[in-house]
């Protein structure tokens, strides 16, 4: 092998790893992007009926009914982590919260969160917020 086929062979070898590294399990980056990075800045209103239907083992298409396409430089295919910036209106006047799903390696819902704890309550029909170490509710049967 002469000295070009060797970087050649390297080059490949490198991009390969790299590559690699990104579709491994933990791959996925969970941490919140900074809302400068948004897609959407101006962010949006969700309807908050549609927010509390999202559940564990739900696929992309079905979130992308619900809630939309995430605000951030995210797409379809083997992204594992989508990230919204939604508001809220509140007694208090507009309340901006991050929002985040996580998916696992069937792109199916695997967690939602929110980048503040007191955002939950705005995203929550059900009254209360949720206890973060509570189980998700189960997939209603007829988003199966």
């Amino acid at each position: 092998m002469n000295m070009r086929s060797i970087t050649a062979l390297l080059v490949t070898l490198s991009c390969l790893v790299s590559l690699a590294a990104c579709a491994g399990p933990g791959a996925a980056n969970t941490a919140f992007p900074t809302t400068d990075a948004s897609t959407w800045p101006e962010g949006s209103f969700p309807n908050t009926e549609n927010l509390s239907k999202v559940a564990p083992g739900m696929t992309k298409n079905q979130l992308y009914q619900l809630i939309g396409p995430p605000h951030f430089h995210e797409s379809v295919f083997h992204v594992r982590v989508w990230n919204y910036l939604f508001h809220f209106r509140t007694a208090n006047g507009i309340a901006t919260c991050q929002y985040q799903i996580q998916f696992d390696a069937q792109s199916r819902v695997s967690k939602a969160r929110w980048a503040e704890q007191t955002c939950e309550k705005y995203g929550s029909t059900h009254g209360s917020a949720p206890d973060e170490n509570a189980a998700m509710p189960s997939v209603p049967k007829a988003l199966n």
